[in-house]
């Protein structure tokens, strides 16, 4: 027999909202690591392909995390309502968004090694924390 709606419900919500705040909080561990232990002066480059950097604040890693995790979980949430393939979809999006966000990055001209491996391994770790959290418990036919 299988759980009612409410209870997969609740249990999908629980491990997506636990599995933002993980992202969130390793993200802002990652930072930390890298700047304090590290004596990484983080910076973000301006655009794919940049040569100029800007300066990247420690509220502003947890709270874009916040944000993109919420896009995500929203755009999961339609692609439930109104297609039988949402894990599928929303995965497909969700590595190609991924995978996107590294360009600038590993491409950017004007990064230090220390700035791009500490971007590569935020984007990575957050993609790692949500992306299979996510899809636990997505709708598939």
């Amino acid at each position: 027999m299988s759980a009612t709606p409410a209870a997969e419900t609740g249990g999908t919500v629980r491990t997506r909202a636990i599995a933002l705040a993980g992202a969130v909080v390793l993200a802002a561990l990652i930072w930390l690591l890298a700047h304090e232990a590290f004596g990484v002066d983080l910076r973000t480059p301006d655009g794919p392909g940049a040569t100029t950097t800007s300066e990247l604040p420690f509220a502003a890693v947890p709270l874009s995390v916040l944000v993109v995790s919420l896009l995500g979980w929203a755009l999961l949430a339609l692609l439930e309502r109104f297609t039988a393939r949402a894990r599928t979809v929303w995965t497909a999006v969700a590595g190609a968004v991924l995978v996107m966000s590294l360009f600038a990055p590993v491409f950017s001209e004007g990064l230090t090694a220390g700035n791009r491996l500490t971007l590569v391994c935020l984007h990575l770790a957050v993609g790692a924390v949500l992306i299979p959290a996510y899809r636990k418990g997505a709708r598939q036919a």
